[in-house]
């Protein structure tokens, strides 16, 4: 007696096909995604983990693309990095060691003693909107102010908040550049990273900020520590738009 085979009807081969298609589209879906994240910076592809960790071998660089600029950087300096799903940069960190020297990446300090000498730099995409340091300054600081300022070395003149007001916490240090206002704000107690820390905020762009942050210690040499840091940008920056 002959054994006859399962005929498989037309409904059982189009469940058949469309398995098919959808593994096939899952594949291709992946392939792109893959090609999109990586072939502009195939060394984050094809590089190996100790090429990126041996701290005896020239750092890896990467590329970190902004809405209006991009930022090329070695990978030992950066420390956070916030993005849009399968999107551009919105946030990131970055150690600059001060004095900044182009072209020579140091390795990362690995005590508080030794972080006094670096530079924290965030470039953030958010907050356009929000009043910068030099804005408060001339509108909302003074309300707040206790007493007259006091001229300190670096040529600043430095203002005390009133304890009940909302910047107790702060220090104000405001110097004249040209006839444009610097102002520092600088915390009166320690970070977690060890220094009292001192920060100043650049709009490098209508759609990028810089905010600067280093150790009290050095606030004197306000004028070399932003210098570093344009001089950092120029040879870091790439496509900036306005």
């Amino acid at each position: 007696m002959r054994r006859h085979r399962p005929a498989y009807g037309p409904q059982e081969r189009s469940v058949g096909r469309l398995a098919l298609t959808f593994a096939g589209m899952v594949f291709v879906t992946a392939g792109f995604i893959v090609a999109w994240l990586f072939i502009a910076d195939r060394d984050l592809l094809f590089s190996t983990p100790s090429a990126k960790t041996d701290p005896q071998q020239d750092p890896a660089m990467a590329r970190y693309r902004f809405d209006t600029a991009e930022l090329v950087a070695p990978t030992r300096l950066v420390t956070r990095v916030d993005k849009r799903t399968l999107g551009n940069v919105t946030k990131l960190d970055l150690l600059l060691p001060f004095p900044y020297q182009p072209g020579t990446v140091p390795m990362l300090p690995d005590t508080a003693a030794e972080f006094d000498s670096w530079l924290i730099l965030t470039l953030d995409t958010g907050g356009q909107d929000e009043l910068t340091p030099v804005e408060r300054y001339g509108e909302i600081y003074p309300v707040y102010f206790d007493g007259e300022p006091e001229q300190v070395e670096g040529k600043l003149l430095q203002y005390r908040f009133r304890e009940d007001s909302p910047y107790a916490d702060l220090v104000l240090y405001v110097a004249n550049a040209g006839g444009n206002q610097v102002v520092h704000r600088c915390d009166k107690k320690p970070s977690l990273l060890g220094p009292i820390l001192c920060e100043r905020t650049i709009r490098l762009s209508p759609g990028i900020r810089l905010r600067i942050r280093f150790a009290r210690a050095h606030l004197e040499e306000w004028s070399q520590i932003e210098a570093n840091v344009r001089l950092a940008m120029a040879n870091m920056l790439r496509n900036l738009r306005p």
